[in-house]
């Protein structure tokens, strides 16, 4: 841990909390709080056979250990790991081709060979083994990682430490309830990966869940992780993440959290029935015409704002599977979706989570469309929805993300790129003036600058980071444009003072 993180943020330990990051001073918003390299990196569980070395999709067999899958372009993988297959003899050669789910936790195994007080750094963090005991992702990790793995005597013991199933159980526990994705990772050629992985980061997971984070996280294409302040932390704060998503409602967002991490959440939003005023665990009231059932997760129950009516448990439960299976099974197709987002707005609200889950697809679909036609064929309708969309999830985004925000740059990349193109098709009819199309590129100019400023922390190797080139060239352009507007205003002022004194000049000859 470097001396940076050490005059910023202190660890703390609670009897309620176990250890978590404070504060030390005020901290900016932007401003770095740590940089921390994965002790262990691996694939995600139930991922695709890959490449041990990059995570690339594998086509061969190491030729050293007979037994790493590796891609066309790797001709090796580490060191430690290589040796280790190399010596057990006894071990299957497809044993990791049959068992690729067995990697990431063979890994941390092989950390207690390559590095001791990593591996007790590791075995410090939580597992939450006595609540996962008996649960469906216990028994998964029993059939998927131990058992193939006790079945191998090569694996009974690595140097002087035995290894057990209470032992691979308890790694599971931990590379479960730690790790972060890596979006960005490379090879060391700079290629990018297929593949998600995931690392474990001991420092950054220290964090304590909110449902509203003020952290940022961005991981670089060399797994490096890097912290962010997303909002002002005053001296003694806590350091929060969301451990689950933004646009989640309360009922998922706890579903989530009671599953994978093994707690419930108090924070202000789960407790807010309103979730800030979004609504996006309400559903409408079949009692009264104006009201909302809200979500009131202590009880739970769903209660009306207005004549104070408590919706059976059933009807919800009804229509909230009726909402996902039309929201997962819906064809991405642009009347199919229209069609869900209105029938379930009536049912649920306009602003409830698998509305705007569907609402997502549906813009992504409209952006696919406007991008299959020459600018001056865009139908303008489709323009004019994804513009709409993309203001609706700016909105609900401001409240429930503020500040510095990976989701919020790319809707205000969305939303300015929206109205550009609605603005010219506009002006180009003459529905709209010249001043007119001026402001609206000057506010897609700010928007722009915007989510560039929230993007501009993401690797080059995301997709975000590519995003982010990509804006700062539009950027320019854009710039151009409103100068290019300025003097075609100019142009047409001129012309106008001319032809009023021209007319006036006429009039004083016919006098």
């Amino acid at each position: 841990m470097g001396s940076h993180f050490e005059n910023i943020c202190e660890i703390k330990k609670s009897d309620q909390l176990g250890r978590f990051l404070s504060a030390k001073r005020h901290i900016k918003p932007g401003e770095m709080i740590l940089a921390e390299e994965p002790i262990i990196v691996g694939p995600y569980w139930d991922a695709d056979i890959s490449c041990l070395n990059c995570l690339r999709s594998a086509t061969r067999t190491c030729k050293k250990c007979l037994k790493a899958p590796l891609c066309r372009d790797c001709s090796a993988h580490d060191a430690v790991e290589c040796d280790f297959y190399e010596q057990a003899s006894n071990l299957s050669k497809n044993f990791l081709f049959d068992h690729f789910n067995t990697v990431t936790p063979i890994r941390c195994l092989l950390l207690y060979r390559r590095d001791r007080a990593k591996f007790q750094q590791m075995m410090e963090m939580e597992s939450h083994c006595e609540k996962r005991k008996g649960t469906e992702i216990w028994n998964i990790h029993q059939q998927y990682v131990v058992e193939p793995l006790m079945c191998e005597a090569a694996l009974h013991a690595l140097d002087d430490l035995e290894v057990n199933a209470d032992l691979l159980q308890q790694i599971c526990g931990i590379l479960d309830v730690n790790t972060f994705e890596i979006r960005g990772n490379m090879d060391s050629q700079g290629v990018q990966m297929n593949n998600l992985a995931r690392g474990l980061y001991p420092c950054t997971s220290l964090m304590t869940h909110n449902c509203q984070t003020n952290t940022l996280i961005a991981v670089d294409g060399m797994s490096k992780l890097r912290l962010y302040a997303s909002v002002p932390i005053n001296s003694g704060d806590l350091l929060y993440y969301n451990y689950t998503r933004v646009l989640f409602s309360t009922f998922e967002r706890q579903t989530h959290l009671q599953k994978g991490k093994y707690f419930i959440c108090t924070c202000a939003r789960c407790t807010d029935p309103t979730e800030f005023g979004t609504h996006l665990s309400s559903i409408k009231c079949t009692e009264c015409d104006a009201g909302l059932c809200l979500f009131y997760d202590q009880v739970p129950k769903w209660e009306c704002n207005i004549c104070g009516y408590q919706m059976a448990r059933e009807y919800v439960n009804r229509v909230m599977c009726d909402a996902r299976d039309d929201v997962s099974s819906c064809a991405l197709d642009i009347r199919n979706l229209e069609k869900v987002i209105g029938k379930h707005s009536k049912t649920l609200n306009p602003h409830h989570s698998l509305v705007l889950e569907a609402k997502q697809s549906l813009a992504g679909e409209l952006r696919s469309l406007c991008m299959s036609y020459d600018t001056q064929n865009v139908p303008r309708q489709a323009l004019k929805r994804r513009l709409e969309l993309c203001e609706e999830m700016l909105t609900i985004l401001r409240v429930l993300d503020p500040g510095i925000s990976r989701l919020t740059g790319i809707a205000l990349y969305e939303y300015q790129a929206a109205l550009v193109e609605l603005s010219r098709r506009n002006h180009d009819t003459g529905e709209i003036t010249t001043l007119d199309l001026q402001a609206s590129l000057k506010t897609a100019e700010s928007a722009l600058k915007e989510a560039i400023s929230m993007l501009l922390f993401e690797h080059p190797t995301t997709p975000e980071g590519h995003l982010t080139k990509k804006a700062m060239c539009e950027l320019k352009t854009l710039r151009e444009d409103v100068q290019n507007v300025q003097a075609m205003i100019e142009d047409e002022q001129t012309l106008k003072k001319y032809s009023l004194k021209g007319s006036s000049n006429v009039k004083k000859y016919k006098k």
